[in-house]
């Protein structure tokens, strides 16, 4: 393999290290992303939504969040093809994009509703056309926006919960070559996809606060169809045949989260959260395609994320924030028929400062580097039965940066 087919297969590799484990996302606005999301059992801002419903009960005001999280990973990756090592080298993916919404509204006789429009599912990576890897993929899109409607209700003074819908739209591409064969299979799900969420709150004390939510599993049908290019006359009935209507089935995981929330003083608040995945439910994609279905093995892992973060008011109208997030990697020391993550554990640094500087106006800045290291994973040319890769993670690292402006009327 050359230099540049190398750099590629690094290239598809770490472009998906900046997203959480499997391929969820977890920026729904700058303060939740400086405080790694440890939000479960109190809320600062209108990110309530997505880190517990239960918590949109501790916001007296309407809120209106709007923002973007940019990442930008890079890395070190090592290849072996049937046990020959192909050399190191570094690789730049580029930038990736996550915008968010969220709205808190407090309702009479104790309710309160939210709603929130964020990325929380998605992934990008992208081979040399012409390289050894491309019998998997030459390139892989996939897109997860959720529409998140909640409402709360305050059962006693210290008891809280709240549900809601989750309303997922779903998009998927991807692109191949094998032999002499272009092949390109797309499709979404067309909003029809609908999963829930549940989370209650506690105040054991004026200070002291626990929470826990539940997100069920979402299952997705995605509908599309597939297109493949003959490169020699010779195989204009075969691609003829495998053109057509397509479909793909998958569930996305439920998830559990539990946090608690501490204001040591009145202007230094503690957070700490942890929440599993079971990415394991994930184990198979299976492709209705012509001419025969096509199921591509995964056999992740369950997952933990555990987080830190701590906010100091350090003057009336500005807040510093800082965080610590382990994120457990699916795909780890596994053999798997695709190369749709890249083998490594994430340590995540994160900061952030909130100015409120007018009337109800608030800015947020946040800054997170993720820190990847040490991964290795296998998978294998299912097609022929050869072909043997190995892949690891040498060193990476991926600078990612939000914003959120917020109004609270």
């Amino acid at each position: 393999m050359n230099r540049k087919t190398f750099a590629a297969v690094a290239a598809a590799a770490v472009s998906s290290t900046a997203l959480g484990s499997g391929f969820a996302l977890y920026q729904p606005s700058a303060v939740s992303h400086a405080m790694g999301g440890a939000l479960v059992g109190r809320a600062m801002d209108a990110s309530a939504n997505f880190n517990n419903p239960a918590t949109l009960t501790d916001l007296t005001n309407i809120w209106v969040t709007a923002g973007f999280v940019t990442e930008h990973p890079r890395a070190t990756m090592r290849a072996y093809n049937n046990g020959r090592c192909l050399g190191d080298q570094s690789v730049d993916a580029g930038m990736f994009w996550l915008p968010h919404f969220q709205l808190a509204v407090p309702l009479p006789h104790d309710f309160s509703f939210g709603l929130a429009a964020d990325a929380e599912y998605g992934l990008g990576t992208e081979f040399d056309e012409w390289g050894p890897l491309a019998w998997n993929s030459t390139e892989t899109t996939v897109q997860g926006y959720v529409l998140n409607p909640n409402i709360a209700y305050k059962i006693t003074e210290d008891w809280s919960i709240g549900a809601g819908l989750r309303w997922l739209y779903f998009d998927f591409e991807q692109y191949k070559n094998f032999g002499v064969m272009n092949y390109q299979l797309r499709g979404d799900n067309r909003f029809e996809s609908i999963g829930w969420q549940f989370g209650t709150k506690y105040d054991i004390l004026d200070n002291l606060s626990v929470g826990v939510v539940y997100k069920s599993p979402i299952n997705v049908n995605v509908r599309g169809d597939t297109s493949a290019r003959a490169k020699h006359p010779a195989a204009l009935s075969t691609a003829d045949a495998m053109s057509g209507g397509a479909g793909c089935s998958l569930t996305l995981p439920q998830s559990i989260a539990g946090g608690i929330n501490w204001d040591v003083v009145k202007t230094w608040h503690l957070g700490t959260a942890v929440s599993w995945t079971q990415w394991s439910e994930f184990d198979t994609l299976m492709f209705d395609v012509r001419p025969t279905p096509n199921p591509v093995y995964l056999g992740w892992n369950d997952t933990w994320r555990a987080s830190v973060g701590s906010a100091w008011d350090f003057m009336e109208d500005w807040t510093w924030m800082v965080s610590y997030v382990f994120d457990m990697d699916c795909a780890l020391d596994k053999e798997q028929s695709a190369t749709m993550l890249p083998p490594a554990h994430r340590n995540i640094l994160g900061t952030g400062l909130t100015w409120r500087c007018w009337g109800g106006l608030e800015l947020t800045l946040s800054y997170a580097c993720i820190f990847m290291d040490g991964g290795s994973m296998d998978t294998v040319d299912r097609n022929t039965g050869t072909g043997k890769w190995h892949m690891e993670t040498c060193r990476g690292f991926c600078h990612a940066a939000g914003f959120s402006f917020t109004y609270k009327f």
